[in-house]
């Protein structure tokens, strides 16, 4: 069981967590999931990334996305 810090307020385990709640989860591929979704951050400073850095790779995302659907 790992430890980790929400970033964004979730859902886990029938359980809603608000921004900086602490969140145990057991489950690896719940982990890789919700660390790529920018959702969570170890709590250890591992993976934890700043606000800002996470706004940015959010807008990069929608930008490709957006970018994806215009060549259609």
């Amino acid at each position: 069981m790992m430890k980790f810090r929400t970033l964004k307020p979730m859902i886990y385990g029938g359980v809603s967590y608000e921004v900086d709640a602490e969140v145990d989860i057991q489950e690896k591929s719940v982990i890789k999931s919700c660390l790529e979704r920018g959702l969570i951050a170890e709590i250890n400073g591992k993976n934890e990334k700043s606000e800002e850095s996470i706004e940015i790779e959010n807008t990069e995302e929608i930008d490709k996305k957006d970018t994806k659907n215009k060549k259609k």
